[in-house]
């Protein structure tokens, strides 16, 4: 039984049956003892391991399924290498209760051929695996070995390719998967998924819940905090929000369905960080709207700024964030679905200003500032990448007075 295996005789069989279902192999599978490997079977304290696995591979050879080869003068005492017999594979799959890589491989080209598409990048995810399986190559984040997690993961990325609604994630699991739960497991795969296939997947770095909030996935529900002069038609009924001070917070899920029937302001600020736009509502001019963003722009909050440009071509926008590769980042998103949008506070000035606060760069930062120099939506940033780069620093936005950034503001009307 495998349960009666000593760990070591396991794990040489274990080993023996991957050699095995390498398609490319022509030499008898052997897999070769040594201390890396195998510590327990060479420890100089007991000699325990080493003799039951000498014992339990040992009855296996005499029923013909292994072959031993010991140590010259050690026989019976220390292994020197073990292989597989022709035809011995199907004795030991069943011994281990494992299944063969084959049989696993059509499970699951069965399952990929039940799916049904819906996306380009899950179009993208189903042929990656198919040519993984092909090629004998790991098809992680699916397992071989785990039928259910395989099927799960696979009825998740359908369900997200069709999803148009943003839904929270909890209620998502439930209906996909029944268990409000089990996409919590799921999720480290589904970004994985997503970030290897889905070509808008980069714009938002290493920020999981904005990846997620991209492709209609929310862990809470979002709220939009808005302050200046806005007014919203809702259900044909007009919210003036002028009048809110400091500010207001719409649920996304209104502002999905408003529409702006009227813009008083001439300049539309949107800022990275909860912090700065407190300060800026406070000292907001009454001709600015203001606009949270909380890092990237959710899709309710690009509606809504698409809505604005359209609507009203004299306003100018501006982005107001951190002097470091999210910050900028989070600016490249936003030209991607706006057709002007300046900065505020994020030149090589302001940096040099309040570098006394800055903080070192790490490697991560240096990389992500690296990559950046060049973009073509950043050609107007590229002497603050360099400056950055050059000093070795980054400076959050809460370290600018909102004072500076309208002072900016006004230079710039």
């Amino acid at each position: 039984m495998s349960s009666d295996l000593p760990p070591v005789a396991r794990a040489v069989l274990e080993r023996l049956l991957e050699l095995d279902e390498q398609v490319a192999r022509q030499t008898v599978a052997r897999v070769r003892l040594t201390a890396a490997h195998y510590p327990d079977y060479f420890s100089g304290q007991q000699a325990a391991p080493r003799q039951a696995a000498n014992s339990a591979l040992s009855a296996l050879a005499d029923q013909g399924w292994v072959r031993l080869h010991w140590v010259k003068h050690e026989i019976g005492n220390w292994l020197a290498a073990v292989d597989l017999v022709p035809g011995g594979a199907a004795a030991l799959y069943a011994l281990l209760g494992r299944t063969p890589r084959a049989v696993q491989a059509a499970a699951l080209r069965a399952l990929l051929a039940e799916q049904t598409i819906h996306s380009a990048w899950q179009a993208s995810f189903i042929a990656w695996v198919d040519h993984q399986l092909q090629s004998q190559r790991s098809v992680a984040p699916l397992a071989l070995d785990d039928p259910r997690a395989n099927r799960d993961l696979l009825g998740v990325v359908g369900a997200l390719a069709q999803l148009r609604a943003p839904m929270l994630e909890r209620l998502f699991s439930t209906q996909v998967l029944g268990d409000s739960k089990r996409f919590g497991l799921l999720r480290g795969k589904v970004l994985t998924v997503l970030r290897r296939h889905a070509p808008t997947a980069a714009d938002f770095g290493d920020d999981e819940n904005s990846l997620l909030r991209a492709f209609g996935l929310e862990r809470v529900p979002e709220y939009v905090a808005l302050s200046g002069p806005l007014v919203l038609s809702y259900h044909a009924q007009l919210f003036d929000l002028t009048g809110f001070s400091p500010s207001l917070a719409l649920s996304a899920a209104m502002l999905r369905l408003a529409t702006v029937a009227d813009c008083a302001a001439q300049a539309v600020i949107t800022v990275e960080n909860a912090t700065s736009f407190s300060e800026l509502t406070h000292h907001r001019p009454a001709e600015v709207l203001a606009i949270y963003t909380g890092g990237f722009a959710s899709p309710a909050v690009i509606a809504l700024l698409q809505q604005l440009q359209q609507g009203w071509p004299r306003l100018a926008f501006y982005h107001w964030g951190d002097l470091d590769g999210g910050g900028l980042r989070i600016l490249t998103h936003l030209r991607k679905h706006l057709a002007h949008i300046g900065t505020l506070g994020m030149n090589v000035a302001t940096f040099d200003r309040y570098r006394r606060l800055a903080q070192p760069l790490t490697a991560g930062d240096q990389q992500a500032l690296m990559a950046m120099q060049g973009m073509p939506a950043l050609v107007d940033c590229a002497d603050l990448i360099g400056a950055l780069l050059n000093a070795g620093l980054k400076l959050e936005q809460e370290a600018i007075p909102v004072n500076e950034v309208l002072q900016q503001l006004l230079v710039r009307r």
